[in-house]
């Protein structure tokens, strides 16, 4: 219904864990718009040099890495935003995070990251089948979603003609901030004062993820 964040306290943690996103409901399909939707997430959060990591890394030194992805199965799917955060750093962390999605939907792309990002799918595709372990996931992932045997060429063919138009499109439909979960695992006393400035509701849970009250 609208954006909450769920805190679980672990007192004195050095760090908050950081657990962002939303059911997209978007199934694995790997030649459909499950596929666009990856696509589109690559330069938000999928690449090291994607914007979120670029932002909470390299620029802030908050985390030693941040990302993003779009998951999918036979029934359902999810966006969601991973990461452990450095304590201290926890509400201005959740800020960036949730402005660089609004500017990533907002904005759009640029061409810039769309070539970039067929460039690098491209080259780094062949390695993804070499050893016998990936050739094995490879078949397994044919039958189990019952997919074509040139699934990938046909992927190829996807990425090397997505808009930009194609992409903000996606990331208008299921990247919508006002109605995300926000599940942050850290230390209560040390990060409640900064994340209430935010404007959130939010819910304690215990570790079993129970509610125990609003804070």
């Amino acid at each position: 219904e609208k954006t909450r964040i769920y805190l679980v306290n672990i007192p004195k943690a050095a760090q908050t864990e950081f657990r962002v996103g939303n059911v997209t409901g978007l199934k694995y399909d790997a030649t459909g718009e499950y596929y666009k939707a990856v696509l589109t997430n690559y330069n938000l959060g999928a690449a090291f040099n994607s914007r979120i990591n670029l932002n909470l890394r390299e620029d802030k030194g908050w985390t030693y890495g941040a990302r993003s992805n779009f998951s999918g199965s036979k029934y359902t799917g999810t966006f969601t935003f991973s990461s452990g955060i450095k304590a201290g750093a926890t509400d201005s962390a959740l800020y960036e995070v949730i402005t660089e999605i609004k500017n990533y939907v907002a904005n759009g792309i640029k061409p810039e990251e769309i070539a970039f990002m067929q460039k690098s799918i491209g080259q780094s595709d062949a390695r993804n089948y070499e050893t016998g372990v990936q050739k094995a996931a490879f078949i397994g992932r044919i039958q189990q979603y019952d997919l074509p045997a040139d699934f990938v060429k046909q992927q190829n063919t996807i990425l090397n003609n997505i808009t930009k138009k194609d992409i903000d499109v996606i990331s208008k439909k299921y990247l919508d901030v006002n109605k995300m979960n926000i599940l942050l695992v850290g230390d209560k006393q040390l990060i409640l004062p900064g994340l209430k400035r935010l404007g959130y509701e939010i819910i304690e849970l215990d570790a079993d993820g129970n509610e125990m009250g609003k804070l």
